[in-house]
């Protein structure tokens, strides 16, 4: 044999053995007991040579959580382009006096725009009395028809209605469609507690049943609960004199189209502009375009951030509003559907084209609350490889957390190789836990993985912590 060959057959004979330490290492990490009766799929790849490093369960079509915010967020930088902005705008209808009397109303209308928040409505309330709007006679009416009134995901537990991570969907959106609650104790024993919300409204009814205790009163809690389909939060509990204000959680609220409205009317009368009538649902549909000498005027817009950095808001936090939000959208701007239906059609046909195995990809809705969805651990993989190698690479890379940094995986592998070297999206839900993104391993190599666990038994912080095991041996051993 030639000198040549045998080094090259050498050469063959280390890197296949390398292959095969490497698929026993990572075998015998997940060699756990609680996860011998559940599913584990992972696929690990080589983004310059395409080579599959490591596969398990590969092709098994698994329940992903908010690793489908990935499905979403790719798509919406192909089909919307990462300069695409959402928008809100707010109408007249009527004759404007000299005086600055509206003879009609104003209509607060929603395109898409999840972002919104407090302040871009006191911007354009700002807006509307700069253009000599003093005093309205009628209404200030909500328009939320741009997409369909569906509220919910299909498969989504009723359970986690009254929680803000599950804030119902609009085309009108203020404060992410839900309000934060903090509690302080009283200066008196016995006194109720001090309870506020964030954005300061009365959309929403405290019911105050706290009272306040003695310092160092053992076992002083507070729980907030709210009502079912109601606008009623019902605060019970003992707080200790001498605490710090606490926050006791986000809760969505009921029609947050109306409670846009109920903000941007605030904002007004903050802004000298009276509304005599009050808030009523717009029903009049409003024109496509503007134009001034209809009889429908429009007086000012609000642009969200670009959709490059709109992802970096869904992705980091895992923001289930913004997703699903934005998956109504494509729907509404490729097939002419604001639904989640359409969304899902043409994101499916984005997915084609990115060379995944449609048969092992199943949209139930934009965000992961719902257990119905599925994809496997090759098709996660192949979209990341595709969204590498895209125009959309780098601003899609730098949607995701990164491990040590930010977003969801800023406490995860800190102070770690692998703090600032890998950006991944995580996924939860109960008995599912899910990893996938991209690394950067001490050689230098770059890889995309996906790690998806389904019906495991144990509890999530094990799974997580397993997940991180097995990153943190990819940037060794790679």
């Amino acid at each position: 044999m030639k000198r040549g060959q045998a080094v090259l057959l050498l050469g063959l004979w280390a890197a296949l053995g390398w292959a095969q330490s490497l698929q026993a290492e990572v075998d015998a990490l997940l060699s756990v007991e609680w996860l011998r009766y559940g599913f584990c799929g992972v696929v690990v790849r080589d983004l310059q040579t395409g080579e599959t490093l490591y596969q398990r369960e590969a092709e098994r079509m698994l329940v992903p959580a908010s690793n489908m915010k990935l499905v979403v967020s790719a798509a919406a930088l192909a089909l919307l382009g990462p300069e695409y902005q959402f928008r809100t705008r707010v109408w007249r209808r009527g004759t404007l006096s000299p005086d600055g009397t509206l003879q009609g109303d104003l209509i607060l209308q929603g395109l898409g725009d999840a972002t919104l928040e407090q302040r871009d409505l006191r911007a354009l309330a700002q807006r509307v009395r700069s253009v000599g709007v003093r005093h309205v006679q009628g209404y200030l009416l909500y328009d939320d028809s741009w997409l369909d009134a569906e509220r919910y995901g299909f498969g989504w537990s009723s359970d986690d209605e009254p929680f803000g991570y599950q804030a119902q969907i609009s085309a009108l959106c203020a404060e992410r469609n839900a309000v934060r609650l903090f509690a302080k104790p009283a200066t008196q024993v016995g006194a109720p507690a001090h309870l506020r919300l964030e954005p300061a409204t009365d959309y929403v009814e405290l019911v105050n049943r706290t009272r306040t205790v003695a310092a160092g009163t053992p076992n002083a809690r507070l729980v907030a609960t709210r009502t079912r389909a109601r606008n009623q939060l019902i605060v019970e509990g003992t707080i200790a004199q001498g605490s710090e204000e606490v926050l006791l959680g986000r809760f969505s609220v009921e029609n947050p189209a109306r409670y846009a409205a109920a903000l941007f009317l605030q904002a007004l009368r903050e802004a000298g502009v009276q509304v005599e009538r009050g808030i009523a649902p717009n029903l009049i549909p409003l024109p496509d375009q503007p134009n001034p000498t209809a009889a429908t005027v429009l007086v000012a817009e609000h642009r969200s951030p670009p959709l490059r950095e709109v992802i970096a808001l869904i992705n980091k936090p895992s923001d289930n509003l913004l997703t699903e939000v934005t998956l109504k959208v494509i729907g509404k701007e490729k097939q002419g559907a604001g639904t989640t239906a359409a969304g899902i059609q043409a994101v499916r046909a984005f997915l084609q084209q990115a060379g995944l195995e449609m048969d092992a990809v199943y949209m139930a809705d934009g965000s992961g609350l719902s257990r119905i969805n599925g994809i496997s651990a090759e098709n996660l993989v192949r979209l990341l490889v595709f969204m590498h190698r895209s125009p959309y690479a780098d601003v899609f890379r730098a949607s995701l957390p990164i491990f040590g940094v930010d977003g969801t995986l800023r406490s995860r592998l800190r102070d770690t190789p692998v703090q600032g070297n890998g950006f991944a999206k995580t996924g939860t839900l109960f008995r599912v836990s899910s990893l996938a993104g991209y690394l950067r391993t001490r050689s230098g190599r770059e890889v995309a993985f996906a790690i998806l666990m389904n019906a495991y038994n144990a509890p999530a912080s094990e799974a997580r912590t397993l997940q991180d095991k097995l990153v943190l041996l990819l940037w060794e051993r790679l």
